[in-house]
């Protein structure tokens, strides 16, 4: 009988694609993942179905949308009741461990007969990320005989807000002309951003990129140190390898709601600096070498994908496997990205600003993607439309000028999700900022 690939993902928190050289960037922030990906295969269109972590690692361990396990920023927890990547392995004769990195996305951890949540940090390793390698390599060291595979899960929260990598990445990315006094100064708070207390200049958002890209690059060692050591146990070609992240990050490209809040962070929009990710997967067997991908996917792909390399029927995937999407006729030929109507949202700015306005979060959105188009749904009628082959950056909402096109994408929405069972989920935040919060936020009715 052949044997059973071990299975590892690794997800890098708040990742966006465009500072990685796989994806054409051009600074040296990631040489390991980009030796990942020339061993294995890019894809090149991958789409989060959330914003946020909570739901988009729900989805990724359920192979749901989020319109159906429900866990987002409207209801803060993920409902026992769907099935996960990691039971479904435990009953193949899987051991599956996790090593997680907060909060929101231990939540998903249903399933795992082993869960870390690790936090230590030091200097040399602010967010703790070397430790968990380390904890990862250790496990693998103590466990792993190769007569049972292994599930392993990373998350890892570089380059997540705040971003102050260690030396020599700090050194090594910083904006040139900027001195550590004036980069540790600048906001790095989204929500002093999104309730209007502070303004930044474009000046702050350049060091933050560039701040940025340093975490990326440490994250990227801790990545070769792991690579390595898969290599030298000759493992790593029995290992179906995923590099991913859960969402991507805001840096002051957009607005939201007109001029008024500068978007800083994730949340509040589908934008792609948010919802476009990377999904990189090395495994020899089933991924072409260098092979790049254009058609569309998403994360919650990975689940499906494990169980058609495994031979295994799981019921109720929505996703559709990675391996349609290496044919001509992939298929999975649309994408789709929520967000709830964010009570968590309204509570972290009411703590930064009791008297803020939560009525501007009283809204949710969907972005429904096919071919060049991108179609973004808004709950209070604020729809938009962009042609992503002319305007990658979604400058130019094409909604007013293209209304058949828009009632074309929203028809094809609105079938989409007619035909996904609706969790019905009652608005709850169990982890908010402040009870009294929650208090006003029903007084006025916002659940």
């Amino acid at each position: 009988m052949k044997r059973k690939p071990n299975i590892l993902i690794f997800v890098m928190d708040t990742q966006r694609v465009d500072n990685l050289g796989c994806y054409g960037y051009d600074k040296q922030t990631t040489p390991n993942i980009d030796k990942i990906a020339e061993e294995g295969t890019v894809f090149l269109n991958n789409i989060t179905p959330a914003v946020w972590t909570l739901p988009s690692h729900a989805s990724l361990f359920t192979g749901l949308y989020q319109y159906t396990h429900g866990a987002g920023v409207f209801h803060d927890y993920l409902s026992s009741s769907h099935s996960t990547i990691a039971e479904t392995l435990n009953l193949m004769g899987y051991r599956t461990v996790g090593f997680f990195a907060n909060m929101w996305a231990s939540q998903s951890n249903k399933g795992f007969r082993e869960f870390f949540l690790v936090h230590e940090g030091s200097s040399e390793d602010p967010k703790g990320s070397l430790h968990r390698i380390r904890h990862a390599i250790k496990w693998i060291e103590e466990n792993y005989t190769g007569s049972t595979p292994f599930f392993m899960f990373i998350q890892c929260m570089e380059p997540h807000l705040p971003c102050w990598p260690p030396s020599p990445f700090r050194e090594r990315f910083l904006m040139k002309g900027v001195r550590e006094e004036e980069a540790i100064k600048v906001n790095q708070d989204p929500n002093l951003v999104r309730s209007g207390k502070v303004r930044m200049k474009d000046r702050d958002w350049a060091i933050i990129a560039s701040l940025y890209d340093g975490e990326t690059a440490t994250l990227d060692s801790r990545i070769g140190i792991l690579y390595e050591h898969l290599k030298r146990k000759d493992i790593l070609d029995d290992t179906l390898f995923i590099i991913t992240s859960d969402h991507g990050d805001m840096h002051g490209e957009h607005y939201y709601l007109g001029n008024h809040h500068q978007l800083m962070g994730h949340h509040l929009c589908v934008y792609e600096e948010l919802i476009h990710v990377p999904l990189i997967v090395r495994y020899p067997e089933k991924f072409p070498p260098g092979k790049r991908v254009e058609n569309l996917t998403q994360t919650l792909d990975i689940f499906p994908t494990i169980s058609e390399i495994l031979g295994i029927e799981v019921k109720d995937l929505q996703g559709y496997s990675l391996l349609s999407s290496l044919t001509e006729r992939p298929k999975r030929n649309f994408t789709l990205t929520e967000y709830q109507k964010s009570l968590l949202m309204a509570d972290r700015n009411m703590n930064v600003d009791p008297d803020f306005d939560f009525r501007v979060f009283n809204r949710w959105l969907k972005a429904y993607r096919e071919g060049k188009y991108k179609y973004i749904w808004a709950s209070d009628g604020r729809d938009e439309l962009y042609d992503l082959e002319k305007d990658p950056r979604e400058k130019e909402n094409l909604a007013s000028l293209m209304p058949q096109k828009v009632k074309e994408m929203k028809d094809k929405l609105e079938r989409l999700l007619s035909s996904l069972p609706k969790g019905e989920y009652k608005g709850e935040i169990r982890h908010p900022r402040k009870v009294e919060n929650m208090r006003r936020l029903k007084v006025w009715e916002m659940y």
